[in-house]
């Protein structure tokens, strides 16, 4: 079928329920910013027996993390529509799809189940993030002293990821208990000579004045570069961790070349979180800021991020124009690690020297899209 000129597919999910009253299904960033209309989320029994089903449009080529919520008689808070904490309460009691192996830890760091669209093209392994496989050949925990505004030295988990051979180059990556649980060892696989460095931020209100604060992340990058960093080094983020990126990249004073922001939070600073533009983009627009010479920067977003996408699209037309190269990339998506891993590939592919590393790693990773969000669901 063909939706607002989409390739798009009929897909029906299945929950096996076990005695709920009522069951219904978490798309990724579509069932959170469609909370006052949940009733299309809630799935149904055929003739009043197991199991409960819902039946969607998805467009082709789609890249989403999926959960089931069982409700009790009582159904969902009512408070969900309105209250961000009320319905964070509910998706922390969510489920993956059980008959379903493809499985991820999504940014809240609960286990999701991965659906892919038959245009997909997947590049990270169906393997959990647990599994030997994914794991790099030596992983080293070490703690990371950070001093910044005259402050006391604060202390950071960074986890180093090497492979068998001597490292040549770094990746470093906020958020590192995440990636850890989605397998991201297994980079030293694909990616012969490169160290992963892990980078953990703390939680909630910690991660938030960790990653948003240009001063703080600059110390922190830069006192990990110092301590494990190897060769030339990329440094990447998402959401706040993206925003992060943003700012080392404009810093200019760290020892990385390539830098990844995916779906950053661009609205911190402004007046309404999650939407519009904040601090950053208006020291862009002032002219304020302005992208160091000699550097790669990967700005991506997915498109079902309807908020987001058209502002680190004009962040990109705002660092266009400088003498590094700036690329601007769309996914099939939401605020997703399901497309974050694979853009993170897309970008690694073309900044790593592929080695001659096992053979069953030679996937190829999804094509990106400029192409605008489209109303399908």
């Amino acid at each position: 079928m063909v939706i607002d000129g989409r390739d798009a597919v009929s897909v029906t999910f299945r929950c096996a329920g076990d005695g709920a009253s009522g069951v219904y299904l978490v798309l990724n960033t579509v069932t959170d910013r469609a909370r006052d209309h949940l009733e299309l989320f809630r799935m149904e029994r055929v003739g009043g027996v197991d199991p409960w089903v819902l039946s969607c449009a998805l467009p082709a080529d789609v890249i989403v993390s999926y959960q089931f919520v069982p409700v009790g008689p009582g159904g969902l808070d009512p408070r969900v529509a309105d209250d961000r904490r009320a319905w964070a309460r509910v998706v922390a009691s969510a489920v993956r799809d059980r008959s379903h192996p493809r499985v991820l830890v999504n940014g809240r760091g609960h286990v999701a189940s991965l659906f892919a669209g038959p245009d997909a093209r997947l590049a990270w392994p169906a393997v959990q993030g647990d599994s030997s496989y994914m794991r790099a050949a030596r992983e080293v925990e070490c703690a990371v002293l950070v001093a910044s505004g005259g402050s006391s030295p604060r202390r950071r988990v960074a986890v180093v990821h090497d492979g068998d051979g001597t490292p040549q180059r770094t990746l470093l990556v906020f958020d590192g208990q995440i990636w850890r649980a989605n397998g991201v060892g297994w980079l030293t696989r694909r990616y012969p000579g490169l160290r992963v460095v892990t980078i953990d931020a703390g939680e909630l209100g910690e991660r938030e004045r960790e990653l948003t604060d240009a001063g703080r992340v600059e110390a922190l990058v830069g006192a990990v570069c110092d301590e494990v960093g190897v060769g030339p080094i990329a440094l990447a983020g998402q959401s706040y961790g993206g925003l992060g990126v943003l700012e080392a990249a404009l810093g200019g004073t760290l020892p990385v070349e390539c830098f990844v922001a995916q779906s950053p939070s661009l609205w911190w600073g402004g007046g309404e979180r999650g939407r519009g533009e904040g601090t950053l983009m208006a020291e862009l627009s002032r002219g304020e800021r302005r992208l160091p010479d000699g550097l790669t920067l990967w700005c991506q977003v997915g498109e079902r991020e309807v908020a987001m996408w058209p502002v680190v699209r004009r962040c990109v037309g705002l660092l266009d124009g400088a003498t590094s190269l700036v690329r601007f990339e769309t996914y099939s998506g939401g605020h997703d690690v399901a497309w974050w891993r694979e853009g993170l590939l897309r970008a690694l592919d073309e900044w790593c020297v592929r080695g001659d590393g096992a053979q069953d790693d030679k996937a190829t990773p999804i094509a990106p899209r400029l192409g605008l969000p489209t109303h399908l669901l």
